[in-house]
């Protein structure tokens, strides 16, 4: 058969190894990576995969090879409504891929993610779906060691070397403002759970540096962070509860998330302070309870369940692929959803 008749067909791993003169098993060794192939034979094996336009079904050897169809994903609290539409995503994209997943909430515990991981490698996972940057920087090393298939869902790539899905957080910190400019507010507080992530850092640092740009005041006793890891909507409520000790008070808040700007919404509430009317109110994500609450919550919406089918079709792309890729980053642009917590300046 020659190498036109063969390109006309499905080309088979003996039709590469044939074409490079090699054997069948030094080719499997070079896309499994299963063995060490000499620098020069890579070069002919590339070139013959190139043209014989060879196409593995890389998924279909992670299944063989690994033994197993499950994709790990990792999440820090379940109980986030933010990280549970996350988890529908992924499990709908995977489930049409073939894959099942299991779900690990780290609850922020380094011990649990170390337990975790290794606990997906001996499953012989065929990829892993991590949703918040992991605490413990060994475990990358460990995936990278590994060879495993990886996308980042929310989470920016350590050292630009993973593929990930994410929101443009500065771009959110900016439509939040933005908007509550126009709406004639110039005192502006900005409420913080502990900024343990990088897209969670991104956001408090933009919110100073667009004060900054929009000619607007920087108090600190305005930006009040959280040290501890405790439940989100105690957090809110107990910096909203702080802000309102404040000699001075702000016409409007951004908050880090829509759990933190909910319990806010509860201190102000309690506390006599009309929203929106004495006071406007942000938040980040858009979780389904910010539409239920009341007033319901104008927020920064990241399409979550969206990024949680994006990245899966990302991962079952990097198990695909015979050859290394330079990451496949997607940065998705938020949305800022207008409800009833903000109105103009009174």
């Amino acid at each position: 058969m020659s190498s036109n008749d063969r390109n006309r067909t499905k080309a088979t791993m003996r039709d590469v190894a044939r074409e490079a003169g090699v054997a069948q098993s030094t080719v499997s060794h070079y896309i499994n990576k299963t063995a060490t192939v000499a620098p020069g034979t890579k070069g002919k094996i590339r070139e013959a995969i190139r043209k014989m336009d060879y196409r593995p079904n890389m998924v279909a050897r992670n299944l063989k090879t690994r033994g197993s169809n499950i994709l790990p994903l990792f999440v820090p609290d379940i109980t986030n409504p933010f990280y549970s539409e996350l988890a529908k995503g992924v499990a709908d994209a995977a489930r049409k891929e073939g894959f099942d997943i299991v779900l690990y909430d780290t609850g922020y515990q380094r011990n649990r993610e170390d337990d975790y991981l290794e606990l997906a490698l001996r499953q012989q996972a065929g990829g892993v779906v991590i949703g918040y940057n992991l605490l413990n920087d060994r475990l990358w090393e460990r995936l990278e060691k590994t060879h495993t298939p990886s996308i980042l869902i929310d989470v920016y790539p350590p050292n630009n070397s993973w593929s990930s899905v994410v929101v443009d957080n500065e771009e959110g910190i900016r439509l939040a403002v933005d908007y509550l400019y126009s709406l004639g507010h110039r005192d502006i507080a900005y409420l913080s759970e502990p900024p343990y992530l990088l897209p969670l850092i991104k956001r408090l640092r933009e919110f100073i540096r667009i004060l900054k740009v929009r000619g607007l005041e920087v108090r600190r006793e305005w930006i009040l962070v959280e040290k501890e890891q405790m439940n989100r909507v105690k957090i809110g409520s107990s910096l909203g509860k702080k802000l309102l000790a404040s000699p001075l008070r702000p016409t409007a808040v951004v908050t880090s998330s829509d759990l933190v700007a909910i319990g806010a919404l509860n201190a102000f509430l309690s506390s006599g302070i009309m929203v929106p009317s004495d006071l406007s109110l942000v938040g980040f994500d858009d979780i389904i309870l910010a539409s239920y609450v009341y007033p319901s919550l104008t927020t920064i919406r990241q399409p979550k369940f969206d990024m949680g089918q994006r990245g899966v079709k990302i991962l079952m792309k990097l198990m695909s692929q015979v050859e290394e890729h330079s990451p496949m980053v997607e940065i998705i642009p938020p949305q800022l959803i207008e409800r009833q917590s903000c109105c103009a300046r009174r």
